[in-house]
Parts: structure tokens; sequence; C-alpha cells
């Protein structure tokens, strides 16, 4: 990934400002999407955000920079959903895209250790379907699309987990517990992913147009987002046994 000096055009805002920013977005956001039910709206409201600071980094090169704040703003976008689905579970369900049904499934796998969760024969299809059109959208718009539906993504995830947050004896346990490992690192490996893909349209409209060099495809940093994928295979068969147990007796209050 790039370790260039920031150009002049990064450095006129202090990193705090844009942090303070995309919390802010997130929240705001997530409540004018929750407020309007729309499905589809809220993630193309939540991926507007982060899409405003990653898509001038990639196209500067400046990849490392584009997935931290990516990363950030994915946290953020986490607690809102989450603190949305607690205090307006309806509607926060109404608004996020494949919410309850997404929680419904996996509380029945918290309680019964049944479902694609626990089941590399079921859920490595769902992670390629996912992370096949992730890819495609990701390389014909720069990264906007593919933060769109990293965003649905995202947010039925995080209505799932405030949802047993929200049903849990422990609540504590299943805040910390809620997001697996596993999780964490398919999100990192999808935004390093898009990263490294949202750079080919810019490189290519350059070239067309005779404009300045732009940054030739990081084959480098797209390894490493699939690395990351594979990782959360790997991580998901060995651990989601053990993790169901454990969100279980934060359930259950065992």
């Amino acid at each position: 990934m790039s370790a260039s000096p920031a150009p002049a055009r990064f450095r006129s805002r202090p990193p705090w400002v844009l942090a303070l920013g995309l919390a802010a977005g997130a929240a705001l956001t997530t409540a004018l999407g929750v407020a309007l039910g729309f499905r589809w709206l809220l993630p193309f409201l939540g991926a507007a955000v982060p899409f405003a600071v990653f898509f001038p980094r990639v196209r500067a090169g400046r990849f490392r920079a584009a997935v931290g704040w990516v990363v950030l703003w994915a946290l953020f976008q986490s607690l809102a959903v989450g603190a949305a689905t607690l205090l307006l579970p309806d509607r926060t369900g109404a608004a996020v895209f494949r919410g309850p049904p997404y929680a419904a499934e996996m509380v029945h796998w918290v309680q019964t250790g049944e479902g694609p969760e626990g089941s590399p024969r079921l859920f490595l299809p769902i992670h390629a379907r996912h992370f096949a059109a992730f890819c495609v959208l990701s390389a014909l718009s720069a990264g906007g699309l593919g933060l769109v539906l990293g965003t649905v993504l995202l947010n039925y995830m995080n209505f799932y987990v405030a949802t047993l947050v929200g049903a849990s004896a422990r609540p504590l346990v299943a805040a910390l517990f809620g997001w697996p490992i596993w999780a964490e690192v398919r999100v990192i490996g999808f935004i390093v992913c898009g990263a490294a893909l949202g750079a080919l349209l810019p490189a290519a409209w350059s070239r067309r147009r005779g404009g300045p060099a732009t940054p030739r495809f990081p084959g480098r940093l797209f390894a490493l987002g699939v690395g990351l994928i594979l990782a959360d295979i790997v991580l998901k068969t060995l651990l989601a046994p053990p993790w169901q147990r454990l969100l279980l007796r934060a359930l259950e209050g065992h």
C-alpha cells in the first residue's frame, strides 16, 4: 500500500475533522434512512459518506488512507445502526434490507447451532456470491457500488447483533462477541479489495482522456484482501461452534 506523503489537499483538514464528519454522517444518514423507511435508500445514503473520503484517496494512490477511513466509518455505521435497532427495532427493521430475516436466522443458529453460519458447505456459496458481486460492482464504479453492497451487508449484520444484545440475559457479552472475529476480518478484506479494484476505473478514464498518470492496479493490495477473505473462511470454520456456545450462554444467562 502507498506510503507516500499526503498531497496538500489531504493535509488541509485535520484527521479529527474527517473522523467527526464520518461519525456525524453515519448517524445522520442512518437516522434519515430509518425515518423514511425505504430499504434501498439506507445503503445508498450510508455509502455516500465514506465514498467522499475514499474516492479521492484511491485516485491518488493513497490506498492505506482509503482503507483506514472506510474501516473507521464502518465502526461508526455499526454503532449508528445498532443504536437505531435498540431504540426503534420495528422502524429500523423496516429500513434495513434483510434485517429481520437475517436476525431470525442468526438467533436460531445461536439457540440451536443449526444454519449456514456453522456449516462451510452452506456458507461458502453465500460468501462466494457476495464477494464476486462486490468485486464486479467495485471495479465498474470506482468502488462506489461496492460500498453500497458492503453497506447492505454491514447493516443487516448490525441489525442482528443489536437484536441479539436486546434479547440477551447478558447483553454486554453479546455486544462484545456478537460480531465474531471472522466477520471483522471479512469486512476489512472487502474494504481492502474494494480499494484495489476502485483504482481500475479512474486509471482507465485517465488513460483514455490523456490525463496525468494514475496508479496502476495494486495487485499486492488485492492479494492481501483475498488473503483476509480466505482467513475469514478458516476462522469461521474453526471457531463458529465454540462461538455459538458462548453466545448461547450470553443469550440465556448461563
